[in-house]
């Protein structure tokens, strides 16, 4: 690392949960722009949303035809804020594979400034 990456490192959004993570590890790790290593930078209920999202969009082919009540409301207890919204989405993601720098950019832009800036 050159002392302007550095510099550059210090002014970014990463730089408090870089610092938060090595006080916490020992460990410096930088992980580049776009990697999904960088979800790990984010808040835990952020991280714990998008895993919501990402599990609701997985099963949105099967969950899309739920008509139980006892089921939705199972779903919703178990996947609160994802479930039902996130099937919404499963058209950007077939096959219920999701993308999820995609998902960041489509749901949650603040996470996607912070993994791909």
């Amino acid at each position: 690392m050159t002392i302007e990456d550095a510099r550059a490192l210090l002014k970014s959004p990463i730089w408090p949960k870089v610092r938060d993570n090595f006080l916490a590890t020992g460990e410096f790790t930088v992980y580049p722009p776009g990697d999904e290593r960088r979800l790990e930078y984010l808040d835990a209920d952020t991280r714990s949303s998008v895993e919501n999202w990402k599990t609701v969009l997985e099963h949105a082919g099967e969950w899309r035809l739920v008509v139980d009540g006892a089921k939705v409301r199972e779903l919703r207890a178990a996947y609160p804020g994802a479930y039902p919204e996130a099937l919404r989405y499963a058209a950007y993601f077939p096959g219920g594979k999701v993308d999820v720098m995609k998902l960041l950019k489509l749901k949650f832009p603040e996470a996607y400034r912070l993994c791909c800036s």
